[in-house]
């Protein structure tokens, strides 16, 4: 092997490694575009984040590695070019309901601590069909737990998507529970406002 051809299969080895690291980029990227229909029930184009964002609260005092959670889904609603913004929230738990003596929180007033910032979220209702969804948006799995629909607008969810730093507080019988994010989905969310910005 000359100089030369030495030199450029240095060259070739790391630009091909850039390049299918970059290919393996976009493709995670594109994993985690919005997706976005026709809502046959309600008549709206809906467009719902590719994941949710997941809260969670250790319940040490009730058995060991159980946590209560909070799901919060994006969700926009398209009525005749009239768009308006709600973030789906379902409480649920991995506690056995059978060991438990207390009440899941309520889910008002809810509070998303994002960075500096402190956001009360405003319950709409406990339907998402109300809001113009007739279909779940991210419900748990395994779980029949009840959606409750905050309305929000789009500044506000690009504040939490690029938020460092996100806690829920919520009330349980006139105590703060805080849940920390459990699982970091905020590209998803960050996705989910680049394209109802049009910037995708």
């Amino acid at each position: 092997m000359t100089g030369q051809t030495g030199d450029k299969t240095r060259i070739a080895l790391p630009v091909a490694v850039l390049f299918a690291a970059l290919g393996t980029g976009v493709a995670l990227a594109a994993d985690k575009r919005p997706r976005e229909y026709l809502d046959e029930e309600t008549a709206a184009t809906i467009t719902v984040v590719a994941e949710p964002l997941v809260f969670a609260c250790p319940r040490p005092e009730l058995a060991a590695n159980v946590r209560d959670y909070v799901t919060l889904a994006a969700a926009a609603v398209d009525r005749n070019g009239k768009v308006s913004y709600v973030l789906i929230g379902y409480f649920w738990s991995t506690v056995d309901p059978r060991v438990r003596s207390d009440a899941m929180p309520s889910p008002e007033p809810l509070v998303l601590q994002a960075d500096d910032r402190r956001i009360e979220l405003t319950l709409r209702g406990h339907s998402a069909h109300e809001a113009g969804i007739g279909m779940a948006v991210h419900a748990p799995p395994g779980t029949d737990v009840t959606p409750n629909v905050y309305g929000t607008d789009l500044a506000t969810l690009r504040f939490i998507a690029e938020a460092r730093h996100l806690t829920i507080v919520a009330d349980s019988e006139g105590a703060a529970l805080s849940y920390e994010l459990w699982e970091d989905r905020s590209t998803a969310l960050r996705a989910f406002v680049h394209h109802m910005s049009g910037e995708d």
